[in-house]
Formats: structure tokens, C-alpha cells, sequence
């Protein structure tokens, strides 16, 4: 694993890689870092250094911001062509840019001044935002202003309209792209559709025609062709499971999905912080996000409406949205219409009806996305590899083992789970670099540091061919001559050799059947190597050893609680009937005995004493009954004289005390 940490005295916050050739371009805290791909050395003389001047510094700190703040954080930086790179910076909460020439021996140099960046780059270095060059303009989506209430889709000079939520409302952007006759943006915002019914985050896909050139008079500054959809990523049921926070985007990758070429794109998408913890990836064919854009339009009567459909007669022709040779031409009426109806009524569908991979885990979210596209496996299949970055400093690598179907259908391998920052830093961007003359490699970025690994790991995991073919890692398969398992296009196998490999079931007849041995000895390495990762990563273990765990730790709570109960049953039994038999005022025949032996009590003359008589036996009626015995105590007397009373009549309420 290669490493670059840039300034050990402070945090460089990076963020923004750039690929160069041979070398890597790393926008941080007042630098562009120039590294080598190949030994991920710095190549100083051509550091790109711009701080901001000291009254740019001094003034922020007088708005109230901390020194950290007042820095010149590179949040943008894009190249036009292979020569030229533009460059943006926060400059102490006062944006500016630069362009810089490549010059021979000498690597960039600045060319021209700095000119303001508004609207190009945000204010704060946290903010999300995205720039792309299209057509040598630069398409930007960030805020205006100095609080960030003002966000905006930017190209020289047209924007979005100014403090029009139907247009963008808080949007936080994580990426855009040329397509087509489009450029297109993706963020998350507050949904205002939803606005009736409380607040809520939705994941939106937006675009705006590359040829769009201004509305007439007062719309001569507003996108006439802006409109933006709902990317819908859910688990479907009665009540679907969203999805709602996209947080990254891939690049948008040509290759063959269902038996057919398609054009995808994956997404990260989180639910939000204060619900259950999940994330997952979906892919979305560039097809259905067009077909999107052409549907019907979502309309709101009042404030007080529903977002409903809005019919297709109430459409302004040509329709709005479409790319026209001269959008100056427009009408009033077909830009009042776009400005007030940008939201599209359907959302854009994930490419398998679901999402491909998902995670609920507490540990971690995902973060950022890379892909290596359409790689081949021994059998000829292509798949797409990806690799999610998390918020706990992890890269998960997967592929769809369904990808060479017929169909379109998601079956998610994790083929490996990699700590690739021990601090547990969040990862703020991946990329996956390929070179010609030196090996691929993931480079994944966080604040503060920058690492590059393999893309694969062939013979580090499997040591069998039943092992190696388990991965189902469309990189590795088993060479059975050599015994080893090794990369697919390694140059190193010998010719006619065949590669043991199945990516789809993870399993192969040609790899020989363990012999009880073998699997002692894969169980004590499978047993070591759980409790090494348990051990290492502050408990984790397989589903196979929970499971144990959970069935075990039920029987011994069953039998222990069974035991504990007989034996407490047992002696409160022993205690009650031992109580029952040796109580007198239970017992009757105790009580007469005791009656019977008791010496007469002489009643005093205070009433509150029991008064006692010798009987031999209860007082018995003419008829057979028992005779009701109370004592009358007479209330309001100096003498409280006390009677007994004999009778066979039900006892009545009164004013005395029964014994």
C-alpha cells in the first residue's frame, strides 16, 4: 500500500483528485500536490502553491470565522484539455480562480490573472458542489453568496432562478456530466412536493440543454431547458424502504447488462442520520433517466394542493425542456411555464427494481463509489467491479454475479471488506487508476491522507483452488499447475493453461473434493482467521458463529431457568405446607385445643383489649347454626363499656369493631 500524507504540521483536507498522465493532481488547503501513480512521491517542482493575501485572511476573521476557516481551499479543479487546468479556491470565504498553462520542463504555470470566483466555487470549504467542462465552458452547481442561501446551477451567465424553491431548495450537489445533448446534475435537497406533509431529503437528477443560450428581456439570464426528476432508490414492497440522500456518483459506464449494451451509472444513497442507519447502491440506465424527462410534468394547484400530474393539454408547445436552435425565440409563456413547472411527475426507476447492494449496519455509512468497468473473467463474462468507500475508513469491493445473465437481475457478492485507514477516517473520494506501464490500483482519499492498493489480491486469501474460485473475484483464478491462485490477465500464466474460475455460483467441478484433513486444517485456519478479525476489528464474526452463539446461549438459558424454578418451587413448597400445619388460627383443631386449655381472661375495662372465653364448644343456634360473636364498643363514653352480643342475625354495618 502506497501512502502519501502531504503537510505533517496541519490538515490538508484533500478532496479533489485529478488525473494527469502519469501523476495524480490533489486539491488541498492552499496547494495543488503533484504525486507520482507509480511510487506516489511528490514531484515538488511542480507544486502548485496559492495562498490567500493577508487583508483576504483578516477580513474573515473579521466576519467571525476561525483561523482554520481563513484558508485557500482548492474545491475545484478541472482540466481543458491536456494542457490546461483551471483551479478554484475558497480564498479565506472570498472565492477566486486561476488557469494554469503546462509548460515543457517547467509543469504549470499560472496564466492570465485571477478573476472571481462566485458561483464557480462555494464560500466554505465543506460544501458540496461539482464543476465539469463541457465544450470549453465550465458548467458549475454551488451558491452565490457568502451564507450559502443562494445555490445556483451556473454557466456563464446563465443560472437558476434566485431564491425559487420549486428550482432548488437547499440542494447539497455530489456530481455532474456531460450526455448527450445535456448536461446533467445530481443532488440531494429538501423535497418540495413533500412540503405539505413535513420535511424530508429526496435524491434528484437535473438538466439543462448545452445549447441553451437565455430566455428574452427578463429571462435573458435564466436556463430555459432546467428540469429535474426523483431518483427513486427503494426496496419495493407495500410500503417501499427509501433511500432518500444520494452522496455519490460513478462516471457513466458503456458495457453489456442483460444480454444488451446499456449506459449506467451507479449511486451511493444513505438514509438519513436520524433513522435507521442504512446505505445502499443503485444503478440507473441513462435510458430511463431520459425517458424521465419526457413524461408528464408535476403540477400544484395552490399552496394547499397535491403535486398531481399536470395533463398534456396544458403543455405549451414546442414542449419545454427540449434542446431549440435559438431558445431566445421563446415565448413568455413557454418560460413562465418551465420556471414554474421544473419537477418531473415520475421518478427515475433503478435499473433492477431495487438496489443492488445494501447495508444496515451501525458501524459504518457508505461515502464515495468507484468503478472498473466491464472486466473480463476467464469465461469471457464482463463485470462491473465496484468499490465503496466508508465513512469509517473501508473499502468494500463487489460485483453482480448475475451480470452475464440474459436477464436483467441483481445477485450482490462482497467479494472483500479492506481497513484501509486504521484511524477510521471518513473517505472523501476513490479512483480507480489504470496504467500502461505499471500495475491498477484504488487510490482512496481522506482529509489527511492519501492511499493507494491493489485492485485484487489473488493469492494473499486462497491458498486451494476451492478457495480461490469461493472469492468469486472476477480478477483471481486458479491455475492448477502451478497451484496457485493467481490474477485473470496476468502475463504470467503458462499458454494452454486453463483458469479454474466461476464468478456466477462460486464453485467449479475441476477443483478437487476436500479430504477430512484439508478440512480440519481450513477449519483451524478459518477458526484462527475469524478470531484474528474479531480480535483486530473489536468484534466481528460471521453469520455462522452468531448463529451458534445465539442457539447456544437460548438452551443454557432454558435449562438454567428450568433448574432454578424446580429448586425454588420445591423448597417454597416445603416452607408453605410446614407454615399451614403449625399455625394455630389456621388449624381448627389446634384452636379448639387451644381454647379448651386456656386458662378464663377477666376483661378489664378498656375496650380496646381482645376479650377471650373459655368454650368447649361454638355457640350453636336452636336451628343448627353457628351464632355470630361481636363485641358492640360504644363510641362517645367516658366508660366504654363493652357487650356481647350473641344471635343468628347477619352481621350489619355499624359503628363497631368485629372480631
Amino acid at each position: 500500500m502506497l501512502r502519501f500524507s502531504g503537510n505533517l504540521s496541519h490538515n490538508d483536507h484533500f478532496k479533489l483528485l485529478e488525473k494527469d498522465g502519469n501523476t495524480l493532481l490533489i486539491g488541498a488547503r492552499n496547494i495543488v500536490f503533484n504525486i507520482s501513480l507509480s511510487d506516489f512521491t511528490e514531484r515538488r517542482e511542480e507544486r502548485l502553491e496559492w495562498h490567500s493575501e493577508q487583508q483576504d485572511v483578516q477580513l474573515c476573521i473579521n466576519k467571525g470565522l476561525d483561523e482554520e476557516a481563513c484558508h485557500n481551499y482548492i474545491r475545484v479543479l478541472a482540466k481543458r484539455g491536456d494542457d490546461e487546468l483551471f483551479v478554484c479556491g475558497t480564498n479565506s470565504y472570498k472565492p477566486k480562480c486561476r488557469s494554469y498553462k503546462k509548460e515543457p520542463e517547467l509543469g504549470y504555470v499560472p496564466q492570465g490573472g485571477e478573476r472571481d470566483g462566485r458561483g464557480l466555487c462555494p464560500y466554505d470549504p465543506k460544501h458540496n458542489s461539482t464543476v465539469t467542462f463541457v465544450g470549453g465552458e465550465l458548467y458549475a452547481g454551488t451558491v452565490a453568496d457568502f451564507a450559502g442561501s443562494d445555490p445556483l446551477l451556473y454557466r456563464h451567465p446563465l443560472r437558476t432562478q434566485q431564491f425559487e424553491l420549486k428550482q432548488l431548495n437547499a440542494p447539497s450537489f455530489v456530481g455532474s456530466m456531460e450526455h448527450g445533448d445535456h448536461v446533467y446534475f445530481f443532488f440531494r435537497e429538501t423535497a418540495v412536493e413533500y412540503i405539505n406533509c413535513g420535511k424530508r431529503v429526496y435524491s434528484r437528477v437535473a438538466r439543462v440543454c448545452k445549447k441553451d443560450k437565455g430566455g428574452s428581456k427578463k429571462h435573458k439570464h435564466s436556463w430555459t431547458s432546467f428540469l429535474k426528476s426523483r431518483l427513486n432508490c427503494s426496496i419495493p414492497g407495500e410500503y417501499p424502504f427509501s433511500f432518500d440522500e444520494i452522496q455519490s456518483i460513478s462516471a457513466v459506464q458503456s458495457g453489456v447488462y442483460g444480454g444488451r449494451p446499456e449506459e449506467i451509472l451507479y449511486a451511493v444513497f444513505t438514509t438519513p442520520s436520524n433513522s435507521i442507519p442504512g446505505s445502499a447502491i443503485c444503478a440507473f440506465r441513462m435510458a430511463d433517466i431520459v425517458e424521465t424527462f419526457n413524461g408528464a410534468f408535476k403540477h400544484q394547484q395552490d399552496m394547499n394542493s397535491n403535486w398531481l400530474p399536470l395533463q398534456n393539454s396544458q403543455v405549451p408547445q414546442p414542449r419545454p425542456g427540449l434542446c431549440v436552435s435559438d431558445s431566445r425565440r421563446l415565448s413568455d409563456v413557454h418560460l413562465n411555464f418551465i420556471q414554474s413547472h421544473p419537477l418531473m411527475d415520475a421518478a427515475v426507476p433503478a435499473l433492477h427494481g431495487r438496489p443492488l447492494l445494501v447495508s444496515t449496519s451501525l458501524r459504518h455509512r457508505f461515502t464515495k463509489i468507484a468503478v472498473d468497468p466491464q472486466v473480463a473473467a476467464a469465461d469471457g463474462t464482463l463485470y462491473d467491479v465496484l468499490f465503496i468507500g466508508t465513512d469509517d475508513g473501508r473499502v468494500l469491493k463487489a460485483v453482480n454475479a448475475a451480470s452475464g445473465s440474459a436477464s436483467v437481475r441483481a445477485e450482490p457478492v462482497l467479494v472483500e471488506e479492506l481497513e484501509v485507514f486504521p484511524s477510521g477516517a471518513a473517505i472523501t473520494n476513490l479512483l480507480v487508476s489504470r496504467q500502461p506501464a505499471g500495475p491498477a490500483r484504488l487510490v482512496a482519499v481522506t482529509d489527511s491522507e492519501v492511499r493507494a492498493l491493489p485492485l485484487y489480491r489473488c493469492g494473499d486469501k486462497a491458498v486451494r483452488c476451492a478457495d480461490c474460485v469461493r472469492l468469486q473475484d472476477p480478477y483471481c483464478g486458479w491455475e492448477a499447475a502451478g497451484q496457485r491462485c493467481a490474477p485473470v490477465d496476468s502475463s504470467s500464466w503458462p499458454e494452454g493453461i486453463a483458469v479454474v474460475q466461476n464468478v456466477s455460483h462460486g464453485a467449479h467441478p475441476h477443483c478437487p473434493p476436500d479430504t477430512t484433513s484439508e478440512r480440519a486444517a481450513v477449519s483451524r485456519e478459518t477458526a484462527k482467521s475469524q478470531y484474528s478479525t474479531a480480535a483486530a476489528t473489536g468484534g466481528m464474526y460471521t453469520a455462522e458463529t452468531l448463529a451458534v452463539a445465539v442457539v447456544t446461549t437460548c438452551l443454557l438459558a432454558a435449562v438454567i431457568g428450568f433448574l432454578a424454578g424446580w429448586l425454588i418451587s420445591r423448597r417454597y413448597s416445603r416452607t408453605r405446607s410446614e407454615a399451614y400445619y403449625e399455625t394455630p388460627h389456621l388449624d381448627h383443631k389446634s384452636k379448639m385445643n387451644q381454647m379448651e386449655t386456656a386458662p378464663p381472661v377477666k376483661p378489664d375495662n378498656r375496650c380496646d383489649q381482645p376479650v377471650f372465653t373459655s368454650v368447649e364448644q361454638p355457640f350453636m343456634g336452636n336451628n343448627g347454626k353457628p351464632i355470630n360473636t361481636l363485641v358492640n364498643q360504644t363510641k362517645g363514653t367516658n366508660d366504654r363499656t363493652c357487650d356481647l352480643v350473641a344471635g343468628t342475625d347477619t352481621l350489619q354495618k355499624r359503628r363497631k369493631m368485629y372480631l
